[in-house]
């Protein structure tokens, strides 16, 4: 087993250590790749989805802390490993996470290996430094492996919240002024969440050249969604398709907090590119036309909650399309897909010939993928690999309502 799924700091499932041994093993044998089951692929493939969200969540926020302290003396060349460490995990952004072996032995193997250089080079800055708890080091070492365990010793199914900013898990957009917390990573496309604090949460006006995205608003709210030259008083939830080069944006009216979920994708940049296709385009919103929400330059836009309450009211379980992907598609930029989805008694099989990000909105139930089982629950978020069925299925009474979004 490799040094980094043996550390005493970094809590492992046993799923995990064994991906780390047969990759390991991989490697002595001059990169064997018959070892590896088809169940070993599939959960190799999820634990690096996971390990992704965090190109703009704890790679990038825990490099960022270590650049902003000052660390002299023997400890000083470990932070300069852990953050060489941090940018080669950071560095795997833009590789697919293959659906063969490759998952297990190229992209599983690097991020174990610089995942446990980096936890090592944190803990030995932290001995040789004296840094006792609290301190400025010893709080960066004590973020990062707390989410690096969030993965590593679960089972594979990785679940994110969208309730909340982890310190040291977000990424902030040097020219919006907003936090995003990053919360199911593809290889195309991505689900996060602008998490706006206090009353003003506006979300400036800015334009993707090459991604699209949609928008999901919920309530209680109040505010102007923004899209090209019009806005939109808005007072419930929303889902708003919004195709590339086209002005976007949110104003808050009155004092209701409103954080906004939104998924990006693009065929060229990747789910990440989020924080490298922005430029922002200051806007008043008291000079664009005010329409209502349903007009057709809104491109689409839906009233998401009044769609999920239908669904929860559903007797079978169902699967449908809110948002279809020409509403964004646009010159090879690919187009997202909006779908919402009942469970009420019978399971529902999710599979796709593309990756999944999935947010479940209400009710409980049981995931269950690569052989594995997971709890899910209102804002839980996870995602499901290119043709990897998962089932899903309610627990209790109440209907289990999701939304799930793929790139096309």
């Amino acid at each position: 087993m490799s040094h980094a799924s043996s550390m005493p700091r970094l809590r492992t499932h046993a799923n995990y250590e064994r991906l780390v041994a047969l990759a390991a093993e991989s490697h002595a044998r001059g990169r064997d790749p018959f070892a590896a089951a088809p169940r070993d692929i599939a959960l190799a493939r999820l634990y690096c989805h996971a390990f992704r969200r965090h190109v703009i969540g704890a790679f990038h926020a825990t490099r960022r802390e270590l650049a902003a302290i000052a660390v002299a003396g023997p400890a000083a060349p470990h932070v300069a490993r852990a953050a060489e460490s941090l940018g080669d995990l950071a560095d795997r952004s833009m590789d697919p996470v293959e659906r063969d072996v490759k998952a297990l032995i190229s992209s599983f193997h690097h991020y174990a290996t610089h995942v446990g250089r980096a936890v090592e080079s944190l803990a030995r800055a932290c001995d040789l430094a004296d840094a006792a708890a609290g301190t400025p080091l010893a709080v960066i070492r004590e973020r990062f492996i707390a989410h690096m365990e969030a993965i590593t010793a679960g089972n594979g199914l990785s679940l994110t919240r969208d309730d909340a900013a982890p310190a040291q898990g977000c990424f902030q957009v040097p020219n919006l002024g907003i936090t995003i917390v990053p919360l199911v990573y593809g290889d195309h496309h991505s689900w996060n969440l602008a998490w706006l604090d206090g009353a003003k949460s506006d979300v400036p006006c800015h334009v993707h050249r090459e991604g699209v995205e949609i928008h999901l608003g919920y309530g209680p709210l109040h505010g102007h969604t923004i899209l090209g030259d019009v806005k939109a008083e808005v007072t419930e939830g929303y889902a708003m398709p919004i195709p590339p080069g086209t002005r976007h944006g949110y104003v808050n009216i009155g004092s209701l907090t409103h954080h906004v979920p939104f998924i990006f994708g693009s065929l060229t940049l990747g789910g990440w590119g989020v924080f490298l296709d922005v430029d922002a385009r200051p806007t008043e919103a008291g000079d664009l036309e005010a329409l209502t929400v349903t007009a057709a330059e809104l491109n689409g836009t839906v009233f998401l909650e009044r769609e999920i309450a239908a669904a929860a009211a559903a007797r079978a379980t169902l699967h449908r399309t809110l948002i279809p992907a020409d509403r964004t598609r646009r010159d090879g930029t690919g187009g997202l897909e909006l779908s919402l989805a009942a469970v009420v008694g019978e399971p529902l099989v999710l599979e796709a010939e593309r990756f999944r990000a999935v947010s479940i909105v209400r009710g409980r139930g049981t995931l269950a993928l690569a052989g594995e089982e997971a709890a899910i629950a209102p804002h839980d978020h996870f995602g499901i690999p290119a043709d990897l069925p998962a089932t899903i299925t309610a627990r209790g009474s109440e209907p289990l309502v999701l939304l799930d979004a793929t790139l096309r």
